[in-house]
């Protein structure tokens, strides 16, 4: 099986795929993994070409183009390999460069489909994460003196949206996963969803959990609850899109709390000038409900974990949204329903138990 794995730089996109694969050795299994952008680099160093990390963009664009050419050729000539069902492959790429205020091209057409991947994945990650990672690794730093964090969020949603329209093209899957995500979310799409496909198998189903995000971030009890019953739902084969994975808003709350100069999340190292994310409010809401939709559409069905009694707009409106796209919608509340959330949900469950139970015989 071939994997095409996308992601802007600081996305914790290399990071994540070397989890995968090692989770995947814990499991028996042996993914191999090609990363182009390692490989250019190696391929000039032998050419006896020194090309600094924050110069290569800068290349003319044929000199570009025939340096990543000739890895794929590389890439290429042991591809029918993992064609067969006993070996496995990751690629790991650039869709796309946000470069001098331009969008770049980051591969060739002609060797994706020479490749024939089976489906691409696209890793992204929490904005203010990405340029903290950005800040603090220096063979990167230079991206951080040209982008700031507006352009960096459209920079990601140019790489989920050049990748799925490849991928489109192609007529394969694509999926979103954080680079925060458990290594099992990729490993179980590979080996228990798309392989289980080709295999004539039944696959793993994928759901994505749906709960009052802000509400619940405030409750550590309830927090803990959340989680728990994610454990339990992949206990029981189930692949989880948690949109926990990525957490934007919270840029966007602690702008509307504080009046400080430098906006810094808890969990975060480097602070953002209050301007910069004043600029990026309106991307981070709108792409976060863009994003949430994105993670319902390659489920299988929504699961709705719903313990408070106040009133959501995000989970009546993903409710809505996974209704009316023929997505089933099974849901825990444990209090008074409104008409509207048992409405727009499949089955209704009091308890958590016969909810996961439901789930796992489906």
């Amino acid at each position: 099986m071939i994997i095409i794995a996308t992601g802007i730089t600081g996305s914790g996109r290399a990071d994540y795929i070397r989890k995968v694969k090692k989770y995947a050795e814990d499991m028996g299994k042996e993914i191999d993994v090609i990363d182009i952008g390692p490989r250019m680099f190696r391929k000039a160093e032998q050419l006896r070409v020194s090309i600094p990390e924050n110069k290569i963009l800068d290349l003319d664009p044929l000199a570009l183009g025939f340096l990543r050419a000739t890895i794929f050729e590389e890439v290429l000539s042991d591809i029918d390999e993992y064609k067969k069902d006993d070996r496995d492959l990751i690629i790991s790429l650039h869709a796309s460069f946000r470069w001098r205020k331009v969008l770049l091209p980051a591969f060739d057409f002609y060797y994706l489909r020479k490749l024939e991947p089976d489906f691409y994945v696209t890793i992204i990650n929490t904005v203010y994460r990405i340029r903290e990672s950005m800040y603090l690794k220096n063979d990167i730093k230079h991206w951080l003196e040209r982008l700031s964090l507006k352009e960096l969020l459209i920079w990601q949603d140019e790489e989920i949206f050049t990748t799925k329209i490849v991928a489109d093209f192609q007529g394969v899957p694509h999926y979103i996963i954080s680079g925060a995500d458990t290594p099992y979310t990729l490993y179980k799409i590979i080996y228990d969803v798309e392989k289980a496909k080709k295999e004539n198998r039944k696959p793993a189903k994928k759901a994505y959990l749906s709960y009052p995000m802000t509400m619940i971030r405030k409750n550590v009890d309830i927090t803990s609850d959340k989680d728990a019953l994610v454990e339990k739902l992949r206990e029981n084969n189930v692949v989880v899109f948690d949109p926990a994975m990525v957490e934007d808003m919270i840029l966007v709350e602690l702008l509307n709390e504080t009046a400080d100069e430098k906006i810094k999340p808890p969990d975060a190292e480097v602070p953002i000038p209050r301007q910069e994310v004043e600029e990026a409010k309106q991307y981070i809401i709108e792409q976060t409900v863009i994003r949430d939709y994105r993670l319902i559409d390659q489920s299988d069905f929504v699961v709705v974990f719903y313990p408070v009694t106040e009133l959501s707009a995000g989970v009546l409106s993903e409710m809505i949204y996974a209704f009316t796209h023929q997505k089933d919608v099974y849901a825990f509340f444990p209090h008074r329903i409104s008409p509207f959330f048992k409405y727009y949900s499949t089955k209704v469950f009091e308890d958590i138990s016969e909810l996961v139970s439901f789930i796992s015989n489906l």
